[in-house]
């Protein structure tokens, strides 16, 4: 019999369990985040996104500006990003902050695409930016995996097409 000081630990941080023993922590499911010039950051894992309305996104084609397009139409899933953005709630204090404001879209990589706030709000391409996610239903390729950023209406959708999407941030530009 052991004594309480010298009974085996099992790796990990996870609670107690009855015996004295740790159990292993379950690993967290990957997320993307909401964040920068907001009131409620956001952290969403694929689950949480398809709890907010995702829908399907068909027939994304990668079109670059110099060598046209990447593959065929890959199905995805994703929401549409202006309603994340209003669910982490802009933290304006004048009426007119909006027109001072980017959203920067960054990749594990450090890739990064920009839009405007008035690109996403006010005119029709903000109807076709997506957070497309990996799920079983449509799942992403593994260089594209978990979280992808994608804009269904620029002529080119290559250059912000944000692959391994790590964070979207409000940024005050002045």
């Amino acid at each position: 019999m052991t004594s309480p000081s010298s009974s085996p630990v099992w790796p990990g941080p996870g609670p107690m369990c009855g015996h004295g023993l740790r159990r292993p922590a379950l690993p967290r499911p990957p997320q993307v985040r909401i964040g920068g010039w907001v009131r409620q950051p956001l952290d969403l894992d694929a689950e949480d996104l398809d709890a907010l309305g995702a829908e399907d996104v068909p027939g994304f084609v990668v079109r670059c500006t110099l060598d046209g397009a990447h593959g065929g139409p890959r199905p995805m899933r994703g929401v549409l990003l202006r309603g994340l953005i209003e669910r982490a709630e802009p933290d304006f204090g004048e009426r007119t902050d909006f027109k001072r404001t980017a959203v920067v879209a960054e990749g594990a990589d450090g890739y990064r695409a920009l839009f405007s706030w008035g690109e996403l709000f006010h005119t029709p391409v903000g109807g076709g930016v997506y957070l497309a996610f990996d799920c079983t239903r449509a799942p992403l390729d593994a260089n594209t995996a978990p979280f992808a950023l994608l804009s269904l209406h620029d002529t080119h959708t290559g250059p912000r097409f944000v692959r391994r999407l790590v964070s979207v941030d409000l940024r005050r530009l002045w």
